[in-house]
């Protein structure tokens, strides 16, 4: 099973409150066992159930790959703390690094995988810098068409990648020798272009919205190479 749909509390901006790795999914508290374990089942890694600064939106904070995890900067500390914790628990040896900016939502911000990240072009070049730093890859500032919200307009992972419709041919290039995999453009939940919202995503499998259309969903295995 590489991909499913659901939904959170009749949301099916699943990208908003999570974030996937290929080591761990962080999930915002609350979800009942039976969706926790699909998402468990779909991606083939435990999950954290956390909050970030209080709030349920985890996708919308936090940002990674296998290596680390970037928090903002006001992250709690028992939220901290327990994130770190949890993966102790777990046996997985991540940082989770809470990174100094006046930006505070680095899942929107940033789109990365294991070979590289994207950053908005708000982040200065020190900052992209010391990211690159945190999360062990390569990192380039840009805009996916005309959004700097990269983390919102695109997924990807160490299989593939989507973005919003709206990147032209020379971004899509960019992009793929940027990750080092291919890239496509797509949508999810019936037409939203903000795919990045809209799901969680790792090299195993994808939870996708449960407003997504059976072409979107064929469109997006493809992209994320699961049709191979």
């Amino acid at each position: 099973m590489h991909i499913e749909r659901l939904d959170f509390e009749n949301s099916p901006y699943l990208g908003v409150y999570g974030l996937a790795t290929d080591r761990v999914v962080l999930i915002r508290e609350g979800l009942e066992e039976r969706k926790l374990s699909v998402i468990r089942e779909v991606l083939k890694v435990p999950s954290v159930e956390t909050s970030v600064m209080k709030s349920r939106i985890i996708g919308i904070f936090a940002a990674g790959n296998s290596n680390a995890i970037v928090v903002p900067w006001y992250i709690w500390d028992t939220e901290l703390e327990g994130i770190k914790r949890s993966l102790e628990e777990l046996g997985i040896d991540m940082e989770v690094v809470p990174f100094r900016s006046r930006l505070t939502a680095l899942g929107n911000l940033i789109l990365s995988n294991d070979r590289a990240a994207l950053v908005s072009v708000k982040f200065s070049r020190e900052e992209a810098d010391e990211l690159e730093g945190i999360l062990g890859v390569e990192v380039e500032r840009g805009m996916i068409g005309d959004y700097h919200a990269v983390g919102s307009v695109g997924v990807v992972t160490n299989r593939g990648g989507i973005v919003h419709p709206e990147a032209t041919d020379e971004e899509i290039e960019w992009l793929r020798d940027l990750f080092g995999v291919k890239i496509y453009v797509g949508t999810a939940n019936m037409g939203v272009p903000f795919v990045g919202s809209c799901m969680l995503a790792n090299s195993n499998g994808v939870v996708v919205g449960n407003p997504t259309t059976g072409p979107e969903m064929v469109k997006i295995e493809e992209a994320l190479g699961f049709l191979d």
